[in-house]
């Protein structure tokens, strides 16, 4: 029913947005996949519909994909700790998408996955008007469903979905996700009287549409388009100055900070790096200081020749904080001096301290279990007990081809008839990840399983490291393979592809989809020793 819902939904809020026509445009099409999913939650919520074998209320798609937590997307817009995919302590404890994040997922800008952007931020607002108004009883919501009573005297979650409506027919026919957000202000003035106007404000900006955010209203990605603004007019923000230095010298380092959990095909909120500071502070969010409305916030700093490091903070409203990043050097990074080689292509770009970019390697006979790339460590033998690996993809790359299980193996040229040169014969194995070390599920592997991951590993000396591929997303789940739908003419195993068949479109060609047991990709190799961290203290 939710699936049939919005559907449905999708012609209502065409209709309103569209004042009869098409609205238009990528942000358009995301918030219309969004208030597709929105429509058909509420309308279940409302009703008492809700399922009851366990499933996510506020999934849409439960039933058809055979996940009863997050459904068809990547998080349901609540995003319960229930999920699928239990979420190890270096992911988020909440839904951690923001206006910054257009564009993460692995398809790069696509109107589903950043309609869930904008779903998360209607959850919030509703969920702050049913904490002021109530949820009411059944009876109550009923009514107020059915036009029996007035919005103003109705539960905070329809209060909510009548300003969603309201603003419908505020909104240009090629609205912004920013237009939007105007759009809602208006529409709780008209109706309300403006009696939700800080509640609005908080959410919009804990989702990065705040006063300052930016966008272009196009599929543009890059550092300063979209660009995220944490701070509201009605509240008195926290100030946060950044800062960053490396953990063993001391030394200034230029980073980037990012709100949430992604990093790759995501917009900065902050930058070290003095020489990209802005004409004016917050310009274009490539200087060092930035405002939050008060709330926890997940992090992620980004350095070349540092990695990837993960922190939370909660922020006080008018608190003035610096956070200082005290960064471990990654000794994989190339920036440090390290070379990559191997089978397949692209090795620099394992160990470039980015998400953005992969190695990959195809045609693996008889399939990836083996794939091996090599590291020549930065600066001779090095000690490290950590590890971090991301299997993330890009554009156009297919989500069963994401590494699974991996092991990591040692060489020291320094120790006398070594042969570095060599994985198959002169390295020690010295960590084996767990199977599902990257756990994609059904219906499909997705973003938020795939992202960088930390694994602590026995601590060990090297001048070289293999990673070598025990599996990928297709070859390490059962769930991608055999026959699935009782359908011989349509192939289900992912190992298998799907011979003869004509299932998919290339262009107007139709294509035979491809095996997959042949194709392996990883993103990221970073080694340290020890663990970055947040410095004490910084209150000013």
């Amino acid at each position: 029913m939710s699936v049939i819902a919005h559907e449905y939904g999708h012609l209502i809020e065409n209709r309103m947005i569209g004042k009869g026509g098409n609205r238009a445009g990528h942000h358009a099409g995301a918030m219309g996949e969004s208030s597709g999913d929105l429509l058909a939650v509420e309308y279940l919520n409302e009703y008492g519909f809700v399922p009851v074998s366990g499933e996510n209320p506020f999934a849409v798609g439960g039933y058809v994909t055979g996940d009863g937590q997050r459904g068809i997307r990547n998080y349901g817009m609540n995003f319960p700790r229930t999920g699928p995919f239990p979420a190890p302590s270096s992911l988020p404890r909440t839904d951690p998408l923001n206006f910054s994040n257009m564009g993460y997922d692995l398809t790069g800008p696509q109107v589903h996955a950043d309609g869930e952007i904008w779903s998360a931020t209607n959850y919030d607002i509703r969920q702050a008007l049913v904490q002021k108004y109530s949820g009411g009883d059944r009876a109550t919501q009923v009514a107020c469903a059915e036009g029996k009573q007035q919005a103003s005297q109705c539960p905070g979650n329809r209060r909510w979905i009548q300003i969603m409506f309201d603003a419908y027919l505020l909104m240009p026919t090629a609205p912004s996700m920013l237009q939007a957000r105007d759009a809602y202000l208006a529409a709780d003035r008209m109706r309300f009287g403006g009696a939700n106007q800080a509640e609005l404000w908080n959410a919009f900006a804990q989702r990065g549409f705040g006063e300052g955010a930016f966008s272009s209203n196009t599929l543009a990605d890059t550092d300063t388009d979209p660009k995220p603004d944490f701070a509201s007019p009605l509240h008195e923000e926290a100030t946060v100055t950044f800062e960053a230095e490396d953990a063993v010298t001391g030394a200034p380092v230029p980073a980037r900070v990012f709100v949430g959990t992604f990093e790759a095909r995501t917009s900065p909120v902050a930058d070290t790096d003095p020489a990209t500071s802005a004409p004016a502070p917050g310009a274009d969010n490539l200087d060092a200081t930035a405002a939050f409305v008060a709330g926890t916030y997940d992090f992620v700093g980004r350095a070349a020749g540092y990695g990837h490091f993960r922190f939370t903070q909660a922020l006080a409203a008018a608190e003035r904080k610096t956070v200082k990043l005290v960064l471990r050097p990654n000794v994989a990074s190339a920036v440090s001096g390290a070379a990559a080689s191997g089978d397949g292509v692209r090795h620099g770009q394992l160990i470039d301290d980015t998400e953005a970019t992969n190695w990959e390697r195809t045609g693996a006979v008889p399939n990836v279990a083996g794939s091996t790339v090599v590291v020549d460590l930065a600066g001779g033998s090095q000690v490290f007990d950590r590890a971090q690996v991301s299997a993330l993809l890009t554009a156009g790359q297919n989500r069963f081809t994401a590494v699974r299980q991996f092991e990591l193996l040692a060489c020291s040229s320094s120790v006398a008839n070594a042969n570095c040169a060599n994985p198959a014969i002169g390295y020690t194995r010295f960590f084996t990840s767990p199977m599902d070390a990257f756990p994609g599920t059904t219906p499909r592997p997705i973003a938020p399983e795939l992202i960088l991951r930390t694994f602590a590993v026995p601590r060990t000396t090297a001048t070289h490291v293999a990673i070598r591929v025990l599996t990928n997303q297709c070859t390490g789940s059962a769930a991608f393979q055999g026959e699935q739908d009782a359908d011989p003419a349509n192939g289900t195993d992912c190992r298998e592809g799907s011979p003869g068949a004509t299932v998919e479109l290339i262009g107007d060609l139709p294509q035979v989809v491809a095996p997959r047991d042949n194709e392996v990709r990883i993103a990221e190799l970073q080694l340290f020793n020890g663990s970055s961290s947040v410095a004490k203290g910084g209150k000013k």
